[in-house]
């Protein structure tokens, strides 16, 4: 297991025990560190501490993945540390289109996602991607620019640095990686990036980093 991957966690967050021993025990195969447990609600700041990354993976059908959010945002804004969040079990385009749209979720695999896919996703969110099919990507995208939830530019009074936050951002960076390029703090960047998704309305990266690449 290499460096990198000492500091990333997986949690695996479902009430359905045996289904997420076995899938933590393959992810643990697959050299990804996992443990399951039931609920967010004993995830504190010092627990998102330890890791440089953890990514909350919830079963879609046993756990609320709006509950989940709410609690891993408020403690999200204390850390430096990214905390990312994608959703497995998962019946249906139309539900992933839906968690797409959500704040923090970088990720969905559908029930029948073959293993292989589940790992090469995972390792993918680890390195800043977003990881849903493009249909849904596409389906997502034309849904936001048809209801217009973002505001225009000249709606929007964004600062020097929030604005070279956001390009970066529109690049594929993660934040460590946005922090490293502007030489900021990564808790100075999550600021900033809270501060661009109020001012243009996005709800996530995704729709942040479109409103950049249509506005910018």
């Amino acid at each position: 297991m290499n460096t990198q991957q000492h500091n990333q966690q997986v949690y695996v967050v479902g009430s359905q025990q045996l289904q997420n021993a076995l899938l933590t025990e393959f992810l643990v195969k697959e050299e990804i560190a996992a443990r399951s447990i039931p609920s967010v609600s004993d995830i504190t700041v010092a627990t998102l501490k330890e890791f440089d990354q953890s990514l909350f993976l919830v079963d879609y059908h046993s756990v609320d993945v709006n509950e989940v959010i709410a609690h891993l945002l408020e403690a999200d804004q204390e850390v430096e540390n990214d905390v990312l969040i994608a959703v497995f079990n998962v019946d249906s385009d139309e539900s992933l289109s839906k968690l797409a749209g959500l704040p923090m979720v970088n990720g969905g695999f559908q029930h029948d996602c073959p293993q292989a896919l589940l790992s090469k996703g995972i390792k993918a969110i680890f390195d800043g991607e977003l990881w849903f099919p493009r249909a849904v990507l596409q389906a997502y995208l034309m849904k936001s620019r048809t209801f217009n939830k973002t505001f225009s530019r000249s709606e929007v009074n964004l600062t020097d640095r929030e604005v070279e936050v956001l390009k970066v951002m529109a690049t594929g960076a993660k934040n460590s990686e946005i922090a490293s390029s502007l030489n900021l703090s990564p808790h100075t960047i999550k600021t900033h990036i809270y501060n661009i998704f109020k001012k243009i309305n996005a709800s996530n990266r995704l729709q942040a980093v479109n409103w950049a690449q249509e506005n910018l």
